[in-house]
């Protein structure tokens, strides 16, 4: 099934606000999405903490803030974000930059798309029955 690009946007900003609340126990008060040929672009408003707005007021705060949400969304969780998209886009996601705002609490997320992945599901009804 083909789908648009207004349901793989909504597709996607679903995964990554499941993955916010779920991992860091927040939920962002908006999710936009933009989905081009290699690229996605994510936008989350409000996904700091009170503690993580009072961290990031100091530039090793923000430093750290950063280091951390890089890490989450490089490899930091399981399964991995990641994993997650490249799963929702069936592409292999090649990279994944983050940038958050200590000002506005916002993150954006800018993932890198490689080639088209088969899910293991189609794999296996590809090959046909063993003999």
């Amino acid at each position: 099934m083909e789908w648009s690009v207004e349901q793989l946007s909504s597709s996607l900003a679903r995964t990554i606000a499941r993955f916010e609340e779920e991992e860091l126990e927040v939920r962002p008060s908006r999710v936009t999405v933009m989905v081009e040929e290699d690229l996605v672009v994510v936008h989350l408003l409000e996904v700091l903490l009170p503690s993580e707005r009072a961290l990031a007021c100091t530039e090793a705060g923000q430093a750290m803030l950063q280091r951390f949400n890089t890490l989450l969304f490089n490899s930091g969780s399981s399964p991995s974000v990641m994993e997650q998209v490249s799963q929702v886009l069936r592409r292999e996601v090649t990279e994944v930059q983050t940038s958050l705002s200590s000002l506005s609490g916002s993150l954006v997320v800018v993932f890198a798309l490689g080639e088209a992945v088969q899910p293991d599901l189609d794999q296996h009804l590809d090959q046909g029955p063993r003999n």
